[in-house]
């Protein structure tokens, strides 16, 4: 497995696009899915490859001089439980790292949502070292509860 930083805008939307259109189970919606493949243009962008293809991604909006946030991570289903995950986050902590940044954190559907997809995506950031700070329903809505995640980096 290989992790590359992506500067070029189109090729972050054509990866974003291959990897979203994957996951079904997660990023169903395809307002939101055209939202994340042009919101990554501007943002921190690595992607992961096995050989020549491409498999994961994982993209960061800054929040400000100390706070990251994961605007978006996914990769395909047939690599999940490898560690590319892992991987990814430990790629992007060194850069923050580096920049001065302490903390990073990620949104998830929150656990008063019954998804089975999600309950193992909340299992996945508790295991690489994310605590819940709190789940709200006024910013995404009531049926999409938003749990905020956070770790000292």
């Amino acid at each position: 497995m290989k992790i590359e930083k992506i500067e070029d805008i189109q090729l972050k939307s054509e990866i974003t696009e291959k990897i979203l259109r994957s996951l079904d189970k997660w990023f169903g919606l395809e307002l939101a899915i055209k939202d994340y493949i042009e919101n990554v243009k501007n943002k921190l962008f690595l992607a992961c490859y096995n050989d020549n293809e491409v498999v994961g991604l994982i993209c960061i909006h800054y929040n400000n001089s100390y706070t990251a946030d994961i605007y978006l991570m996914g990769i395909l289903e047939k690599y999940h439980r490898r560690g590319i995950g892992r991987l990814l986050i430990e790629k992007v902590e060194s850069i923050l790292k580096k920049n001065g940044f302490k903390f990073l954190m990620v949104k998830t559907l929150g656990p008063t949502n019954p998804d089975e997809n999600y309950k193992k995506t909340r299992l996945f950031y508790q295991k690489v070292g994310f605590y819940p700070l709190e789940e709200f329903k006024e910013i995404w809505d009531e049926h999409n509860p938003c749990l905020i995640l956070i770790k000292s980096i």
